[in-house]
């Protein structure tokens, strides 16, 4: 009897072992990257041609003006991204036929399409492509980006982490493939310049940042926090001052240089730019004049931050710069909300911290709901709504306006849309501050 168990147990033990010989073996590092991407690239291509804002057709008509009137050197606005779309523009009209007047510009000191432009683009035959087309320097650099991730990171299970959220996080989905707008370049450069700080490469770091800060404004938040993490607090001062003073010259050099090669080519610094506009001007002033209410604690909290960041000086310059900078922008942000799209520059520092032992998933995960909720509250009509879908459909999801609909079904005398939107908006600044103590903590080795 005890014979014939343990030939029966023998007969299941072989067959339990030729089962798992036929289970797929689980992914190595290669392979998982290979696949994630490759989902992440159909996800993508399934997006692009569907949605747009009307500032993606605005980019893209400024861009074909350009390149059609032949303004190589005109444009030193966001230097880097002009180029950058300039180039697939011109690629991309092998591809696409351009009908007549769907690009003009009658005024070419107006950068923003007014709503009857954006009226006949909608309905033009071939939108599907052009939307692709537009979108397509976005996808080639935020796959890029995801590269520059994967090789940030050493740990093969942190690599995963990152990658994923890199590239199914909804507000960078959201951002660069429904929305329509060029952050993911800019984000690409500050990713490349903390590659090359991971390896003290400084000379390339200042140009990458130097290129990002051709990309986005808001960059300049980062410059301080930059030149900080340069500093190696075991060389000589002397050797510091050096670096530093290098590294800042080489980029105020390539700030200007745009400007320096307009004028040196004859062009017109006025392109898109309305002459009679004091936006500007009127901002500054009321920004210094207390007109701003979060302007104050950015300035406080951000040089609080840099502070920080002098006193954690033994830590590697990648790491002093990478937390830094993922810090000050929680602090912006924290404070100061505009637009849905911005959001997107929240994304990539936060995922670059898991290098350093930074537990981030549920802030991630935290964050992605209280934008959701937040933008489907704050927005206009033209996020989360019909314009957005208007290729697909005149509403896309089926109740019209958001807001309109939360008057109608929820909103009361005791809790009006303002009320909800103002509490909404402060559970954004504490996922803010959750995601500072995270990053700020100490490292854990756990995940």
């Amino acid at each position: 009897m005890s014979t014939n168990l343990k030939i029966g147990y023998n007969e299941r033990l072989v067959k339990l072992i030729n089962y798992i010989k036929i289970l797929p073996k689980p992914l190595n590092s290669r392979q998982f990257f290979l696949a994630a991407v490759g989902i992440a690239v159909l996800l993508r291509v399934a997006l692009m041609p569907f949605f747009g804002h009307v500032d993606l057709y605005s980019e893209a008509r400024r861009v074909f003006y350009a390149l059609e009137n032949g303004y190589y050197f005109d444009h030193s606005y966001r230097f880097v991204v002009f180029y950058i779309e300039m180039f697939f523009a011109a690629i991309s009209t092998l591809f696409i036929d351009v009908t007549p007047g769907l690009f003009h510009i009658a005024d070419p000191t107006q950068s923003t399409s007014n709503l009857v432009d954006y009226g006949f683009f909608l309905n033009d035959p071939n939108i599907y492509r052009h939307l692709f087309f537009f979108k397509l320097p976005y996808l080639l650099f935020d796959l890029a980006t995801a590269a520059v991730i994967w090789n940030f990171i050493d740990k093969p299970e942190h690599k995963k982490i990152a990658l994923l959220i890199w590239l199914f996080n909804p507000v960078t989905l959201f951002a660069t493939y429904v929305f329509g707008r060029f952050e993911v370049i800019s984000l690409f450069f500050l990713a490349l310049t903390a590659l090359q700080l991971k390896y003290d490469r400084v000379f390339l770091a200042s140009l990458f940042f130097a290129m990002a800060l051709q990309c986005r404004e808001i960059n300049l938040m980062f410059a301080p926090f930059f030149l900080i993490a340069l500093i190696d607090f075991k060389d000589h001062y002397l050797r510091n001052l050096v670096l530093v003073s290098a590294s800042a010259l080489l980029i105020a050099l390539l700030y200007y240089l745009p400007d320096w090669l307009i004028g040196l080519s004859g062009g017109e610094l006025g392109l898109f730019v309305d002459p009679n506009a004091t936006h500007g001007s009127d901002a500054f002033n009321k920004l210094l004049s207390l007109g701003y209410y979060w302007f104050y604690p950015i300035v406080i909290g951000l040089s609080a931050l840099a502070i920080y960041q002098w006193e954690i000086g033994q830590r590697s310059r990648a790491e002093r710069f990478v937390v830094c900078a993922s810090v000050a922008l929680f602090i912006y942000f924290g404070f100061n909300v505009h637009s849905v799209h911005y959001a997107a520059w929240i994304v990539l520092f936060p995922i670059m911290t898991i290098q350093f032992g930074k537990k981030v998933v549920l802030p991630f995960i935290a964050f992605s709901g209280i934008w959701i909720i937040l933008w489907l509250l704050k927005t206009d009509s033209g996020v989360f709504t019909l314009f957005l879908a208007a290729p697909l459909s005149t509403d896309f999801i089926g109740m019209g306006h958001f807001p309109s609909y939360f008057q109608q079904n929820f909103a009361s005398d005791k809790l009006s849309l303002y009320q909800t939107i103002q509490i909404v908006r402060s559970l954004f600044l504490v996922v803010m501050g959750f995601f500072a103590y995270r990053i700020l903590r100490r490292s854990s080795n756990e995940y």
